[in-house]
């Protein structure tokens, strides 16, 4: 009897025993975590809320597109950071709808043109889409995406293959879900849209804080051409980003507003640098070419000089407070600020006159 031939394969027995055995509660680990994700589903992925579980709405990028697949709406509030203090509670009263907010920080026209577009493929049946129509970001490439900007697409992309990049994501099981877990057993809610990034009360309002956030050039630049190539931006951004998809459903309304920036924008992003003219030739362009689309209601707040001109509304050169947002929403519900082919020269002429003219000096006094 050979017996380190036995002890070789008594050795070999032990390790493919231990092998197997690890490599299945391994398998078994794996298969807990991933359904912990899914039955959880803090980015509701593959369902709505599950009752009875205090989910965190806090996460925008990576949320907004299970909420408009899995929550039963009838009208969508997107934009841009514009939109994120909205109060829907206000919007769904005015506008006598049952809305989502899905708002994108930073989002450019093709990152909010998309998830309007999955919206409506999600919910045909909706009758309306709110969006803001950042001025900053008119001129840019119809195919451009915020470079800073998160782009999960494993949650939207159709690919059920690569969802192992959320169910067995380590920041999704020991954060979200652990904070989810937390918060209903300390008997919390889940949030609401009214909370849904709403940043406004963490900070700081008024001309000392808007002051703090830019430099302005010093003396003005000469004057930038709007340029064949700036046309052709805008009118592809436009019409890719904007049009499409409100011909392609003319029973949906789209309310779409141009956000009041404040005094301290138009002077050291326009007109210190030159480009005064140059965007508002760009915003003229927009609007003629959506006044166009009879399903589109266009709404612009640069002629509302109290709110621009007043820096305690703002808490840097473009953000508004959340009771500016309250009036936007007031106004827009009403019909009021409303452009159409029989005011919109004027509205330019008013706006170009006043910011051609203003004694910017004042700022900074």
């Amino acid at each position: 009897m050979d017996i380190q031939t036995d002890s070789r394969d008594g050795q070999k027995k032990y390790w493919g025993r231990w092998l197997g055995l690890t490599l299945g509660l391994t398998v078994l680990g794996l298969a807990a975590l991933g359904g912990l994700v899914a039955v959880v589903d803090p980015f509701f992925h593959y369902h709505g809320p599950v009752k009875g579980l205090a989910y965190t709405l806090d996460s925008e990028r990576y949320q907004n597109d299970g909420i408009s697949r899995h929550f039963t709406y009838d009208a969508v509030l997107t934009g841009t950071s514009m939109t994120e203090n909205f109060k829907v509670s206000l919007f769904n009263q005015l506008f006598g709808v049952d809305a989502i907010k899905i708002p994108y920080g930073g989002g450019y026209y093709k990152e909010v043109d998309e998830a309007v577009w999955r919206a409506i493929s999600y919910h045909p049946q909706i009758k309306m889409v709110f969006r803001s129509l950042d001025k900053s970001f008119l001129m840019y490439d119809k195919d451009e995406w915020n470079p800073t900007a998160p782009a999960p697409d494993y949650l939207f992309d159709r690919n059920p293959w690569n969802d192992v990049d959320y169910i067995w994501n380590k920041e999704v099981i020991f954060g979200n879900i652990r904070s989810i877990l937390n918060r209903t057993k300390a008997g919390a809610d889940m949030t609401t849209f009214d909370g849904y990034m709403h940043w406004a009360p963490d900070k700081e309002w008024g001309r000392e804080a808007v002051l703090k956030t830019f430099v302005r050039p010093e003396g003005n630049m000469e004057p930038v051409p709007f340029t064949m190539e700036d046309r052709q931006m805008v009118e592809g951004n436009v019409e890719q980003n904007i049009l499409a998809v409100a011909r392609a459903n003319p029973d949906i309304t789209f309310y779409c507003f141009i956000p009041p920036y404040s005094i301290a924008y138009w002077d050291s992003e326009l007109v210190a640098k030159g480009d005064f003219e140059r965007q508002l030739t760009a915003l003229r362009l927009m609007a003629d070419m959506l006044l166009t689309c009879d399903n589109i209601r266009l709404f612009g707040f640069d002629d509302q000089f109290d709110i621009i001109c007043d820096l305690d509304n703002y808490m840097d050169v473009i953000h508004y407070s959340e009771q500016v947002g309250d009036r936007i929403l007031e106004w827009m519900a009403a019909g009021e600020h409303r452009l159409t082919r029989d005011n919109v020269d004027r509205y330019f002429e008013t706006i170009r006159d006043f910011y051609g003219s203003y004694d910017y000096g004042r700022i900074y006094d």
